[in-house]
């Protein structure tokens, strides 16, 4: 966040909006490391004998695996496909960058920095969701393409959830809660499209 800062804004512009922008990425850190803590103490729980630095390495290997993962498939889109991720760029961005600045980001934050932003993101959700064993089960050659499809079937339960709290129920949030706990790993087994059909949703972003 604070390479992505310097590269969008001027040293005032940074310093008008630090506050808010320190808070809203401190706030963004307790919420990785309270996901990070409630997967440790859950695979602490399933194997009492795993010492829980162990457990640390494990969980920081399997996201920088499928983030790598990811982030290797991304690379290969053409221009057209990238543009339409940047939905997903955007989910994370602190808010008060976006709120003030979105005309300028796309063009200002280098496609590298884009794409290390989605697959780290993604393979983050994907790990603290489905846990070590799904994870680490996943062969080198499996992960590139579940990791997209994992993605793409995200957008799609979020899409579907945003349905669900349009049409004003109020059992919205508990719905979307348990779609991704459970549909995104169950989609994106049963579907097979490859990189090239890959189509970015903006439901729930």
């Amino acid at each position: 966040m604070e390479i992505v800062a310097s590269m969008s804004l001027s040293d005032d512009e940074f310093l008008d909006m630090k506050p808010v922008y320190v808070d809203q990425v401190l706030d963004r850190l307790r919420e990785l490391a309270r996901l990070e803590a409630q997967l440790i103490f859950s695979e602490h729980f399933a194997e009492p004998t795993a010492p829980l630095p162990s457990l640390c390495e494990r969980v920081s290997y399997a996201i920088l695996r499928a983030s790598n993962a990811l982030n290797g498939l991304l690379n290969e889109m053409q221009e057209d496909q990238r543009r339409r991720l940047w939905p997903l760029v955007r989910e994370q961005l602190p808010q008060c960058l976006y709120e003030k600045h979105a005309s300028r980001l796309p063009h200002t934050l280098p496609w590298e920095y884009q794409s290390a932003m989605i697959s780290s993101g993604l393979a983050s959700r994907l790990v603290y969701r489905e846990g070590l064993a799904f994870s680490e089960a996943l062969t080198d050659a499996q992960l590139p393409s579940f990791a997209l499809r994992y993605l793409q079937q995200e957008q799609v339960v979020r899409s579907l959830a945003k349905q669900v709290s349009d049409g004003g129920a109020p059992y919205a949030a508990q719905v979307e809660k348990l779609l991704l706990r459970g549909g995104v790993r169950a989609a994106a087994q049963s579907a097979s499209a490859p990189a090239s059909r890959f189509t970015a949703r903006n439901g729930g972003a």
